[in-house]
């Protein structure tokens, strides 16, 4: 009788967990512990407590007390893993989590804290062998079947994580994001077509989602089909007009197809919602240089300049306006631009080609030769920037 209180008890308590209310659910396991003073089941359960409030030396020493008594309690071997992970002690997370799932194979949890930590590890195949020992326990499991199916990614299994993917969707349709992790599966798989179909059936289910949309938009530019992009890039907009993304995305879009005016309304737009967005700031000087009108492109620059600091987009853009000033103050400023633009993460070939022609526009001759042969080297094959800075490097020989 003891017994199924005491289990009531526990069951109560773990409620409590849930809710995080872990004063309550302290009191309840004195309780269950003061109905079977022998059981290991209150003690396991004041070491979770002691784990989910941050005390770990508390939590082991329970733990370790645990398992000198029984020392093939599953659970208590993996929460002794947690404790260690916790600790940053790996190797022995590892194997508490391993011991784990020999002493108790039917749990999931024990197969999926050990996947996870492989996982974490860099041990990829094997964190998907627990993943999927995980998903055969628990078939239902969203959480165990996005791990699997992520893991699967990783190993280069793109159809078979997409067939893991349409099982999440089936358990969880109200998560749209399953939909879109999909569809970028089934495009690195090179399924592209059915990637966009997946999107489009998005699209339709949840109405009030642009990101369907804004993803058929960016494929459609991927297809050098800017007409079907604007298409979706202005549904995305309609269905979530103070979405900057998507304002955004559609500035772009209406750039390239020379929208001068419709592009300005929806960057300015973004700018009205978020004053200090560097790349709002940065997409009205690309429109106002299309229009022409260089010294509002120039303010723009500058602000995204001002507002990011460590990108390199509006460094060069403005620099290239500069340099076509020809004034000496325009090409040194432009100088110093493109020489603190190639010093940042993830500068192109282009910085680095405008940096030679902004160093031969200062008389640098000899170290716009290494700007243009990096360049050269930087830029993709039979790419124009790649050629004309072997070009620019061969000149200057």
């Amino acid at each position: 009788m003891n017994s199924n209180a005491m289990n009531a008890l526990m069951s109560q308590a773990e409620t409590y967990v849930t809710q995080r209310d872990f004063d309550r659910a302290t009191a309840i396991v004195h309780e269950a512990k003061k109905l079977e003073p022998q059981s290991i089941e209150p003690d396991a359960m004041m070491a979770s407590l002691a784990l989910h409030l941050g005390k770990l030396d508390d939590a082991q020493t329970i733990l370790d007390g645990i398992i000198q008594r029984q020392p093939k309690h599953a659970r208590t071997r993996m929460l002794r893993g947690l404790v260690h992970e916790a600790k940053q002690q790996f190797e022995d997370a590892l194997k508490s989590f391993e011991l784990a799932t020999r002493f108790a194979p039917e749990s999931m949890p024990a197969w999926f804290n050990r996947g996870r930590l492989m996982l974490r590890r860099e041990r990829v195949a094997e964190a998907a062998i627990a993943f999927e020992k995980a998903a055969e326990l628990a078939p239902d499991n969203v959480a165990v079947l996005a791990a699997w199916a992520q893991t699967l990614v990783k190993l280069g299994y793109a159809r078979r994580a997409a067939n893991v993917y349409l099982r999440c969707i089936e358990q969880n349709v109200a998560n749209p994001f399953f939909l879109i992790e999909l569809a970028d599966l089934l495009v690195n798989a090179g399924e592209r077509p059915l990637a966009e179909e997946v999107l489009a059936a998005g699209s339709r289910v949840y109405e009030s989602q642009g990101l369907f949309e804004s993803k058929l938009a960016a494929m459609a530019l991927q297809r050098s089909e800017p007409d079907v992009a604007v298409r979706h890039a202005r549904e995305a907009v309609r269905r979530q007009p103070e979405s900057i993304e998507f304002l955004l995305a559609l500035a772009v879009v209406e750039t390239m197809r020379l929208k001068l005016d419709e592009a300005r309304g929806a960057a300015e737009k973004a700018l009205k919602l978020e004053p200090t967005n560097w790349k709002a700031n940065h997409q009205l000087g690309i429109i106002f240089e299309a229009a022409k009108l260089k010294e509002k492109a120039c303010s723009f620059y500058r602000r995204a300049i001002e507002l990011a600091p460590k990108e390199w987009q509006p460094r060069n853009n403005l620099a290239v306006l500069l340099m076509e000033a020809k004034t000496a103050p325009a090409s040194k400023e432009a100088l110093v631009q493109l020489e603190e633009a190639a010093k940042l993460q993830g500068a192109s070939a282009t910085v680095h080609y405008n940096l030679a022609l902004a160093r031969m526009q200062n008389n640098l001759k000899a170290r716009a030769k290494e700007a243009a042969s990096l360049a050269s080297t930087l830029g993709v094959a039979g790419n124009p920037i790649a050629n004309m800075a072997s070009e620019l490097t061969a000149a200057l020989a």
